[in-house]
């Protein structure tokens, strides 16, 4: 299988490097020019949590999306709010038959990719609890083998093709199912997210911390509250019992971890909010459900990256 990975960070990099050595043809496209440099000249590093390490050696470029034109799935692995961009930059390349997959954070993503790609059919979906951090350019660390799920939303979905996609993942050391609706997947990753990235980028905590930070419960609760409540009037599928259980289970599971959404503060990056606790508040209101928590959280985390991507102050 020909893969092109568009946006080769943490999870791009990740999944392209086990890809790329379970033999898959793997195209790195990054514009991280550093990084792009780092992997062709001495190769993309993969740690493991017990401090294991391989170094993966697919091609990488910043500059050149060629090699799209001969892919038969594209991963895209970009931050949510450059979905769009990223994909309308290099469509001319994008070969109709080829697969495009979102395992992004958030909710949103495919609307995005299909604004960026109208008349391309086989744009696909899928959620996962690998975890992935960035060390330094040409290494990132592998904190978390969760499973992962894909599904074709489109009628005219095609299983047995998403199958061929599932085992390549699977032979590269990468769980992955296919689901039949992966949106109620989509949405349980989305009440964890949004439970834990938001207060963990405002506070500094540990994901692991939340529970114990006095009057923090309190407000994760309320938030996955009306995640769930947006979830049902949409007419999504709980496969929960608790949401707030299971996002507490997240927490506990990744209770060392800075989340993604911290690592963006302290770095004076642009974050995922509006795709996470921003778009529970942008679809309760299409939907005629009030989610005042989660609207109030997203402005919070607004402002705090105003202060520093606009106003040049410090983060944590």
């Amino acid at each position: 299988m020909k893969v092109f990975v568009l946006g080769a960070g943490a999870m791009g990099g990740l999944f392209g490097a086990k890809l790329h050595a379970a033999g898959h043809d793997v195209w790195l496209y990054d514009i991280w020019q550093e990084h792009v440099e780092a992997i062709n000249a001495d190769g993309l590093i993969v740690e493991e949590v017990d401090g294991a390490r391989a170094i993966h050696k697919p091609p990488a470029s910043s500059d050149d999306p060629a090699a799209l034109a001969e892919a038969d799935l594209v991963l895209v692995e970009v931050k949510a709010y450059d979905t769009f961009e990223a994909l309308t930059a290099v469509r001319e390349w994008l070969p109709p038959a080829a697969f495009v997959l979102s395992l992004q954070n958030g909710v949103g993503n495919l609307e995005e990719m299909r604004r960026a790609l109208p008349d391309h059919e086989r744009v696909i979906l899928g959620t996962t609890a690998q975890g992935s951090n960035v060390v330094e350019a040409g290494h990132i660390l592998r904190t978390g083998p969760g499973p992962t799920e894909i599904g074709d939303p489109r009628d005219d979905a095609e299983p047995e093709r998403l199958e061929e996609i599932a085992a390549a993942f699977r032979a590269a050391d990468v769980p992955m199912t296919v689901a039949p609706d992966v949106m109620p997947a989509v949405w349980a990753k989305l009440a964890a997210n949004a439970a834990i990235n938001p207060l963990t980028a405002l506070t500094g905590l540990r994901n692991g911390e939340l529970p114990g930070a006095p009057g923090i419960p309190e407000i994760y609760t309320a938030i996955v509250n009306e995640l769930v409540a947006v979830m049902d009037e949409l007419g999504i599928a709980r496969i929960k019992d608790d949401y707030v259980a299971y996002a507490e289970f997240v927490m506990e599971v990744t209770a060392t971890s800075y989340s993604s959404m911290l690592q963006d503060v302290r770095n004076r990056r642009r974050t995922e909010i509006e795709a996470i606790n921003g778009a529970v508040a942008r679809f309760g209101a299409e939907v005629g459900v009030d989610a005042p928590v989660n609207q109030m959280i997203a402005a919070l985390v607004r402002q705090r990256q105003r202060d520093y991507l606009e106003e040049g102050r410090g983060a944590f």
